[in-house]
């Protein structure tokens, strides 16, 4: 038995190894793919969202006290004040709107005095109001905003002696209050993206390969010319599920690493965000091992489910019509574990696809058991096993294999 599922798992990895074009589409491919797809969507998110680091914001001011403009005229802020009246605003409020400039601050007359005269608790009247106007849909007027009401809000804090927001002190000295990690930034984007990216790309690494293996030589007539042996059926079935899962196993592991590298460029300024970050700061060595396992057990999983297709398929043009609406189920599962939470019952880790999808975003949460991990390889092992019986059983019907 032992031979029989060794030689035809040989013959298909030596005719895939031969078809150089489906051995790029299938292994090498997938993985360049999704870094060029990646990293372009970075450099798109850079153009229709990022600022050029050159850019001087300019900022018209009406009433600008000299407090707060000494404040933004520091270096780096990167802003240009330019001085306007309350004849001016109607106008500049039109230039905009037409995002032909970025920021109109107006400030009461006598900021600074009115401002220490107000006592809220004794007040009559509205306190001092500062309008700042821009426009959401021009990225440098959003930015300007954002440091212009930065400054703004950090004077007025330090004017009312009640309270203050996220001021230096001595346990954060660079006014940094987010005790987020690096790690656990790069954990958060891996939880969106990774389980969804990973067990698609597994699929798809299949999907080129499958059709041609199985459909392709029931169309050829080769499969049938290899079952008229006295070989056992069910070895056969077995070799060329692990044949194929061989390949896809490779193309996998392309994709896994070509999602790494392209991590950094995902978003614009992930390099500052992330900072010395790693991949090995979110995966231990043994979680890293649980992927592998995982993506062992998906392969196999995939391989069988799309050789049954195929096998019920007369031609390779026939088995991709079949399989490719398969895509989208495959995507709502494998998106499912990403997005959903309290699914840590053992029994969700039963469910094929779904349950990857759950394993792979418990790994990068650090929320992964020994018992979950080993339910979803095991069920995914044996799910394979069903698929594969349903094909030797498919195999051994002749108007499935010479229709």
């Amino acid at each position: 038995m032992r031979n029989v599922t060794l030689a035809v798992m040989k013959k298909e990895i030596v005719r895939i190894f031969n078809d150089r074009k489906l051995l790029f589409a299938a292994v090498i491919l997938p993985g360049i793919l999704i870094f060029a797809v990646m990293s372009a969507t970075g450099m798109m998110n850079e153009m229709l969202l990022g600022v050029d680091e050159d850019h001087i914001y300019e900022v018209h001011a009406v009433n600008m006290p000299e407090s707060i403009g000494t404040m933004l005229a520091q270096d780096g802020m990167r802003i240009n004040i330019v001085p306007a009246n309350m004849a001016d605003t109607e106008r500049i409020r039109e230039d905009i709107a037409d995002q032909n400039t970025d920021l109109l601050v107006v400030f009461p007359a006598d900021f600074d005095a009115v401002v220490a005269d107000f006592d809220p608790l004794t007040a009559t009247v509205l306190a001092p109001n500062v309008e700042v106007w821009s426009n959401s849909a021009r990225n440098s007027s959003a930015e300007a905003r954002n440091l212009v009401m930065g400054v703004i809000t950090m004077y007025h804090h330090s004017l009312t002696h009640r309270f203050s927001i996220n001021l230096p002190s001595d346990a954060a000295p660079d006014g940094n209050f987010d005790l987020a990690s690096a790690a656990d930034i790069m954990a958060m984007l891996l939880g969106m993206l990774l389980p969804m990216m990973f067990i698609l790309f597994i699929f798809t690494g299949c999907q080129s390969l499958v059709p041609e293996s199985v459909a392709g030589e029931k169309e050829r007539g080769t499969l049938g010319t290899l079952l008229v042996t006295t070989a056992s059926r069910q070895q056969m079935a077995l070799g060329k599920i692990l044949g194929l899962s061989f390949f896809a196993l490779l193309g996998a592991l392309g994709s896994f690493v070509g999602l790494m590298f392209s991590m950094e460029n995902m978003v614009p300024g992930m390099d500052d965000v992330m900072g010395s970050a790693s991949i090995m700061d979110i995966f231990s060595v043994a979680d890293l091992v649980i992927i592998f396992l995982i993506a062992i057990s998906l392969s196999l999983f995939f391989v069988a489910l799309l050789s049954v297709l195929s096998t019920y398929s007369k031609s390779v043009k026939e088995a991709n019509a079949i399989t490719t609406p398969l895509t989208l189920f495959i995507m709502v599962g494998a998106m499912g574990g990403g997005l959903v939470s309290g699914f840590d019952s053992a029994i969700f880790h039963m469910i094929p696809i779904f349950n990857s999808s759950l394993a792979i975003t418990a790994l990068i949460n650090s929320e992964a058991t020994m018992i979950n991990n080993l339910i979803t390889i095991g069920s995914n092992l044996l799910f394979a096993g069903i698929l594969t019986a349903i094909v030797a059983a498919m195999f051994s019907s002749e108007k499935i294999v010479f229709d």
